[in-house]
């Protein structure tokens, strides 16, 4: 993957991107020459954090902009790639409030762009002088765009087959090992998988990647890879439906997360687990009040077949925490209930361990990648009885959606297993700063940030 929106080596020609913090505005502009001050001032420039002003040399070249900022933003330069004109620039930081790998990694997110499906080649943009020091900044980049890439990607171009494959280039371009079950073969020992995924023509699979050395610490991701929700017997408005081909975006996240813990090298040993299906409609298809034993021999009545991620990822969670791993982390679009508490912008997460949520908090400090956690509220569990099964799959009320899904899924999760589970939109409604609107990766920066603090420090 190439990133047009960075180039390595200096050039003298370079387009100067001065980046100036408000605050500081009158400051510099005291220390610039008469002929800039006089300019600026002509134009009655507003020092406001987002404004900026083009200048051109005597002979009319364009030689530098002005960029006013917010001082300790990552997303300062998120869209100035959309405003610019194509050209070589440099950053040119005065009060050093840019000189970091995050703003980089800010600007280059901000260079995104999901062109496949269009028959008009994107215009060429701006590129930037990436220092060698923040080399890392690419390594991340790929991980987000390949995260992007398959939530954006329509459900035609992106099922069960199409997710494994995804996984298997992966797992080649890291010498990791690759494996899938696909179709009956997974009856008895994934009967949630098999259950959602029978009805539609393209098969139900899960797809597993092993990477790293078996002494390191283990790390098991699970991601849900639902390729479209139709909501089954259950089924979904058509309103409901527009975006469902970004419920597989738990795969895309833990698929992501894992390019950038084998690009960067932690020294951990890696398992990724992805259970994907199509939740289709046909004669076969899985029905309200139907029964399923699980892998772990409870039974589990189907109140919703539109509740279907968490039944997927069931039997690959308690397989997973059977492995007895150093720490498993999930990540699910799962329930709108998750949107209703915290909004589209943050991931909401659920931890079964005090000081493992504390440090993913921390890491959602330092990474400007918002979560907020959310309650393992163990009387909940009530909303999940049923009369005829050990536990139904949802609860009939409105109340409490994503806690009684997390609990559900608790109830699989080995004990003294150390579990961080994710429950995100994967979408940005709306355009934002280094953020264009579409597929987004939501909590992997806070997470990687805080197994390279665990294990590489």
């Amino acid at each position: 993957m190439a990133f047009s929106c960075f180039y390595k080596t200096r050039k003298t020609q370079a387009i100067r991107l001065s980046v100036i913090p408000e605050k500081k505005y009158k400051t510099w502009l005291q220390d610039q020459d008469a002929l800039l001050v006089n300019y600026l001032t002509s134009l009655t420039f507003e020092a406001i954090a987002g404004n900026y002003v083009k200048i051109a040399d005597q002979n009319g070249h364009f030689i530098q902009v002005v960029l006013i900022v917010s001082a300790d933003d990552m997303w300062m330069l998120g869209d100035i790639s959309k405003k610019l004109p194509a050209g070589d620039y440099i950053l040119d930081d005065p009060y050093e409030c840019a000189d970091s790998e995050d703003v980089y990694l800010g600007f280059g997110l901000g260079c995104y762009q999901f062109s496949h499906y269009k028959s008009k080649k994107p215009a060429k943009r701006m590129k930037l002088y990436l220092p060698k020091v923040y080399s890392h900044v690419e390594k991340t980049l790929r991980a987000i765009y390949l995260t992007r890439d398959m939530i954006n990607t329509p459900a035609e171009d992106m099922g069960p087959a199409e997710i494994a494959h995804q996984a298997q280039k992966l797992a080649q371009t890291f010498s990791a090992s690759f494996s899938e079950i696909t179709g009956q073969t997974l009856k008895q020992r994934y009967p949630g998988v098999y259950t959602v995924g029978r009805a539609s023509t393209r098969a139900p699979r899960v797809v597993k990647i092993h990477w790293g050395d078996k002494s390191n610490p283990h790390i098991v991701l699970v991601g849900k890879g639902v390729a479209f929700d139709t909501g089954g017997l259950d089924i979904k408005p058509s309103s409901g439906m527009l975006l469902m081909h970004k419920d597989m975006g738990g795969a895309a996240h833990v698929l992501g997360l894992a390019r950038l813990i084998m690009d960067r090298q932690l020294p951990v040993y890696l398992t990724v687990v992805i259970p994907t299906v199509d939740n289709a409609i046909s004669g076969d298809a899985y029905r309200p009040s139907d029964i399923i034993t699980m892998a772990n021999g409870s039974t589990v009545e189907i109140s919703n077949t539109d509740a279907e991620g968490r039944v997927i990822m069931a039997d690959v969670l308690y397989e997973a925490s059977n492995l007895s791993p150093d720490l498993l982390i999930d990540f699910a679009t799962l329930t709108g209930a998750a949107r209703v508490a915290v909004g589209t912008e943050i991931a909401a997460f659920f931890c079964n361990n005090q000081k493992l949520a504390k440090l993913i908090e921390q890491s959602s400090e330092t990474t400007q990648d918002p979560v907020w956690r959310m309650p393992l509220y163990q009387p909940y569990k009530k909303l999940l009885k049923s009369d005829a099964a050990d536990m139904k799959n949802c609860a009939l009320g409105a109340y409490a959606g994503s806690i009684t899904a997390a609990l559900f899924l608790e109830t699989f999760i080995e004990k003294n297993t150390n579990w961080l589970h994710f429950d995100m939109m994967g979408w940005n409604v709306q355009e934002m700063p280094g953020r264009p609107k579409g597929g987004e990766a939501m909590g992997v920066r806070a997470v990687f940030d805080m197994l390279a603090k665990k294990y590489l420090e």
